[in-house]
This record gives structure tokens, sequence and C-alpha cells, in this order.
């Protein structure tokens, strides 16, 4: 199941649920008006993608998907999903892609996991390349 809000307005939200075949558990992706225009100004180039690990009581990583603007890196959108598989990771990628479908980046920055690597060639299928932060 995929649970994703992306607000409409500033006090309007819409929730959308839909199942995914390539999803076995819950996936929650979030979005905002904003966050959606920085993406698509300053995301066309470098995406920077980063988990939490080990920092709260639950066992679910919240990952979190930045982009360089003229101050400084700026949140974009964030995912809660249950595991760190590549088809949970996809399945968020794939609603923010939706969500901004003229969104191309050309390089994308990760810690050096093959999860992250798989997700983002499957949804970005022979665009991308690879900055690897280890």
């Amino acid at each position: 199941m995929l649970i994703a809000y992306l607000p409409q307005a500033a006090a309007v939200w819409t929730v959308c649920c839909s199942d995914d075949a390539e999803a076995d558990s819950p996936v929650f992706a979030h979005q905002s008006r904003w966050q959606q225009h920085i993406l698509m100004k300053y995301g066309q180039t470098v995406c920077l993608v980063d988990a939490t690990y080990n920092t709260t009581v639950y066992e679910m990583p919240l990952f979190m998907l930045c982009v360089m603007t003229n101050v400084g890196y700026v949140v974009v959108a964030t995912f809660l999903l249950p595991d760190e598989q590549a088809a949970s990771i996809k399945t968020a990628l794939r609603l923010v892609k939706k969500w901004s479908p003229a969104w191309q980046p050309t390089y994308i920055m990760s810690d050096f996991c093959e999860a992250q690597i798989s997700a983002f060639a499957d949804v970005f299928p022979g665009q991308l390349e690879y900055i690897i932060v280890l």
C-alpha cells in the first residue's frame, strides 16, 4: 500500500492511497507544493538522497531527497519506508516522479547503497550518472 501526501494548497491536503505491485509494505511519501517547485527549479542537475539509520526507536528508515539551492541544501521530498529495499525506494521515487513528471536529474549523490542505486536506475533508465559518497 502506498500512502502519499501532496498538499494542494497551504491548508488543504490530498491523501492518495494505491497498491504498487512491487511494494509489499506501506510506503509514506510527502512533498509540498513549495518543495515540488524547488525540485523543478534546482533538481535537474544534482539530487542528493540521504537516509537516517538508527536515529529513532522505530525501525523504519526515513529517506530525504535534497537539492542544492542558492542558499544551501533543501529537502524536496521525504519517504518513510518499511525497509531499505530497492522496491520500496523505487515506489517512493515513482510517486515523486509522478508529481513532477519533468524532473530529470543528471547526477545522484548517495551512499554506496545498491538498493538506492538500483531504484534510481529503474526510475530514470539510462540517463543518470552517480556520485557516490562513502
